[in-house]
């Protein structure tokens, strides 16, 4: 109020000055009189009026902008990362990664149609770019179905559960929000590739990593800060998940993002809201364990020990710490458990529960065997009364190995249990590091000396040669067949080359060799052994010359 009579003091008193400086000159004072006293009014009023129409023209513009802004993000669902200066875009199933311009562009059609906002096109298109550029993609949350994509495209694939799959989610969330920093989650080794390209894929798209807190071993970490994620071995395999980071990976990340955000962390998500006790024991078993109760759970189930006291006679039962330690690891694997206590001190631990059974000049446990001991000392006598290294030999299939296992222990009547491709891989990683294993399955530079697989197939490629030569001296000596020389020599497909292997050694070799039984090599091993040795005749990859047998 104070200031308005300022104001007004001050007008008047300009007033003053104005007919003061021009009351000698009858022009300007009149002006002066007649531009106050009948127009000052009047303009002062159409300005005020004026006023009024634009804003209300305002208010409605702007209310048609709001109105216009919001119904264009709502059918036009787009996100932004300010770290990357990336755009998406979400359709309500898959994210994608989306160019700005295709944004304007779309911002600039739709203004477009609305001609009511074409005097406010740039104004608007700045304020949608700010709407969306003010719109993070990792709080945007997903549809039900974009949900479900997602874990159905890791479960049954990676995780053996969807429970599982969700806590996995939840840590790459937790990671990408930086909570729970101090946490370790434990991991198997074969998803190392997998996290590393995950990891360089949410960097390029949104800047964050999202694998900082996972390990593939334990080192020393504090029991009550590292938790378990159980994951396939197939993750090793890039073919199982390369689809899924190739096409789907925004659609991963922001779901990993909304179930941090849902759950607050992978840990109140086990311990609220996850319904399986059997997943909550094992994702927290490390953190609630005691490394001593596991140790004596190792004594207790898989070593026997003999109670009578030691002695030195050859008859003696005994572990020697090579073994001891295999062991120690199967009891681990057996449990999905990663090493949780470096060799030295869990020797330190063994020989103090079993000091009156360990012997130091021997580095050996005496008086205490082992249910598992008698099938890994027969597979290792059959690996070295049978292998023997062989450059020339590409691959020995796991497979074929259990079978010759067996065929050896039988001739030897060596009772043995059931083993697998995961026990065979276990010995000979472990007893044999030096071998050269390939994708959990081949073996090279490695032959049996119960089966040479490549003499077999040259057996009987020779004598496939001799009834090729055969059936060509039988067609030339036929008149009829005379007509047509031309065409009487024929060439082989490898296929029928494989076929005919397969026969003959299952039937003239086997009755041959006393062995009902032989093995077949496949067909993948018996082509490049073809394609090594035949190269010379082979035709459009899939046929041998008649040149061959023919010579």
């Amino acid at each position: 109020m104070e200031q308005i009579e300022t104001d007004k003091k001050n007008v008047l008193e300009t007033i003053d000055k104005l007919f003061d400086k021009y009351k000698e000159n009858d022009y300007m004072y009149q002006k002066i009189n007649n531009y106050v006293n009948n127009q000052l009014c009047g303009i002062f009023e159409t300005m005020n009026t004026q006023h009024n129409q634009r804003v209300i023209r305002m208010t409605e513009l702007t209310s048609e902008q709001d109105t216009f802004i919001q119904a264009f993000l709502n059918n036009n669902q787009y996100f932004y990362s300010s770290s990357t200066d990336n755009f998406f875009f979400y359709d309500g199933q898959h994210y994608q990664l989306y160019n700005e311009d295709d944004i304007l562009h779309e911002v600039i059609n739709t203004i477009s149609r609305d001609s009511s906002l074409m005097s406010w096109k740039q104004k608007t298109r700045l304020n949608i770019m700010k709407r969306i550029r003010e719109t993070n993609l990792l709080q945007s949350i997903p549809e039900s179905q974009t949900i479900q994509f997602v874990i159905d495209s890791i479960c049954p694939l990676l995780f053996r559960t969807r429970a599982e799959a969700k806590l996995f989610l939840t840590v790459l969330g937790d990671n990408i929000f930086r909570k729970q920093q101090s946490l370790i989650y434990i991991i198997d080794p074969n998803a190392k590739f997998f996290l590393k390209q995950l990891n360089n894929m949410c960097q390029m798209f949104i800047g964050c990593n999202l694998s900082q807190t996972f390990k593939h071993k334990y080192y020393d970490h504090k029991y009550e800060d590292c938790r378990i994620i159980r994951i396939n071995r197939s993750i090793k395999y890039d073919s199982t998940w390369g689809q899924i980071l190739n096409t789907n990976i925004l659609d991963l990340i922001c779901v990993s993002c909304h179930y941090s955000l849902r759950y607050n962390s992978a840990d109140e998500y086990i311990e609220n809201y996850c319904n399986s006790d059997k997943l909550v024991e094992n994702i927290f078993y490390i953190k609630n364990m005691n490394i001593d109760t596991l140790v004596n759970d190792f004594i207790e189930n898989v070593l026997d020990i003999d109670i009578t006291p030691k002695t030195t006679s050859s008859g003696i039962t005994q572990i020697s710490w090579k073994n001891m330690q295999y062991l120690w690891k199967q009891f681990l694997s057996d449990k999905d458990l990663p090493a949780l206590v470096f060799l030295q001190p869990l020797k330190t631990m063994l020989i103090e529960k079993l000091n009156t059974y360990y012997l130091e000049e021997k580095d050996t446990f005496t008086g205490i065997c082992s249910k598992y001991l008698p099938v890994i000392n027969t597979f290792l006598n059959f690996w070295n009364e049978t292998m023997v290294e062989d450059e020339l030999e590409t691959e020995l299939e796991i497979e074929e190995i259990i079978l010759l296992f067996r065929k050896w222990s039988g001739t030897n009547n060596q009772n043995i249990s059931n083993i697998n491709d995961k026990k065979v891989l276990d010995l000979l990683s472990y007893y044999h590091p030096e071998l050269e294993i390939e994708q959990d399955k081949y073996i090279g530079k490695v032959r049996c000396l119960l089966w040479d697989k490549q003499l077999e197939i040259q057996i009987a490629m020779d004598n496939l040669k001799v009834d090729m030569q055969n059936k060509a001296k039988n067609m030339s000596s036929n008149s009829l067949s005379r007509m047509a020389s031309p065409g009487i020599y024929h060439n082989i497909s490898i296929y029928d080359a494989y076929t005919h292997y397969s026969k003959y050694t299952t039937t003239a070799l086997s009755s041959n060799l006393h062995n009902k039984q032989r093995q077949i090599v496949s067909k993948v091993y018996f082509e490049k052994y073809i394609f090594d040795n035949y190269q010379e005749y082979i035709i459009e990859s899939k046929f041998i010359s008649s040149d061959w047998y023919m010579l």
